[in-house]
């Protein structure tokens, strides 16, 4: 028996090598894989409020993680906050529908979380959105669009003289500035989107939003401390996706980096542990609000090792886990579960 089932497996071997290696045998496996590809499409299932995690990471290298970003999809819209470098090619390949793009949420403007907006903008805009992109954020929005706006304005004028006005318009490239300030709501249908004030010191403004869907709630924070207003808007929530510093890990990377020499390095490392919201506090907010799920996406650093996931582990809770790119949290109408995949 054991002998019969290795000629069939050296058999098919032989004919795998085969085909791949003769021109036909590679057109033929390219036109399968192609008809596959074209032919998946991003299907929502039941009503749901759906969240993809399109970027894990903080500006602290992490291979195979994006930085800042989070979708947010239902049956009827489909908003992104955040669009750091790397997150668009993950909205790509979760096949999200980018043509039906709402909008993108900004919640500050450090580089790691408005990098592609202009990306994400470009690949929806070829996808056939019909409206232009409206970019929401605080006071500061404007500036950073309209910088955004005059860099591209001669990609956007090459990519219509292209593919043509009727195809690709000019106008429909064109991102859209919308300021929506703390404490001010977007109110679309059975969605409802509010900004809340974030503790992101220095960096002034800064927001999270708290997205309602039916009766299922998710908070997104962006970049932040723990603070009084941010326990608050997280009671009882079904869905918590939160920045989170490794304090233990930070501070074995200062004293490494000091004793590299490498100064400036440690001097990035220990400015940036004020400005986050460490593990342990989020714990004891966590604990003390009735958050049903947490899940840390803004990890600073992110793990890229089972050593540095195992310290981020440490004293977390069952209901609290570490994100990676592509993990999807699935909140149906009706019921509080949260399903992760």
């Amino acid at each position: 028996m054991v002998r019969a089932v290795l000629i069939i497996l050296a058999i098919g071997l032989g004919i795998i090598a085969v085909v791949l290696n003769n021109e036909s045998g590679q057109i033929f496996l390219l036109d399968r894989g192609v008809k596959l590809a074209m032919a998946q499409d991003y299907e929502h299932g039941d009503d749901s409020l759906r969240v993809l995690v399109c970027g894990s990471s903080s500006p602290l290298p992490a291979a195979g993680r994006a930085q800042g970003c989070i979708a947010i999809i239902t049956p009827e819209h489909f908003f992104v906050i955040d669009s750091g470098a790397g997150s668009t090619r993950n909205l790509q390949s979760a096949n999200m529908p980018l043509n039906r793009l709402d909008g993108v949420l900004v919640t500050h403007f450090h580089s790691d979380h408005i990098a592609e907006l202009y990306e994400v903008n470009l690949i929806s805009w070829v996808g056939g959105r019909p409206e232009p992109m409206k970019v929401y954020g605080p006071k500061g929005i404007k500036k950073v669009i309209s910088g955004i706006n005059d860099t591209y304005e001669l990609d956007v004028q090459y990519r219509t003289e292209h593919h043509g006005k009727a195809f690709m318009p000019e106008k429909l490239a064109v991102l859209q500035p919308v300021r929506l300030d703390a404490d001010e709501a977007l109110t679309i249908g059975s969605l409802k989107i509010t900004s809340f004030s974030a503790d992101h010191s220095p960096i002034s403004p800064a927001v999270s939003y708290k997205i309602e869907y039916k009766d299922r709630v998710v908070v997104v924070t962006g970049d932040t401390n723990v603070t009084t207003t941010l326990a608050e808007q997280v009671k009882g929530i079904d869905l918590l996706l939160t920045d989170a510093l490794s304090l233990p890990i930070l501070d074995r990377m200062i004293a490494g980096a000091t004793e590299a020499g490498r100064t400036r390095g440690a001097k990035i490392l220990k400015d940036v542990q004020d400005y986050h919201a460490s593990t342990e506090k989020l714990i004891e907010m966590i604990g003390a609000s009735d958050v049903q799920m947490t899940g840390f996406y803004h990890m600073v650093p992110a793990p890229t090792n089972i050593v540095m996931e195992k310290i981020y582990k440490n004293d977390l809770p069952d209901n609290v886990v570490l994100t990676d790119d592509g993990m999807w949290f699935t909140l149906p109408v009706g019921n509080d579960r949260v399903q992760v995949d």
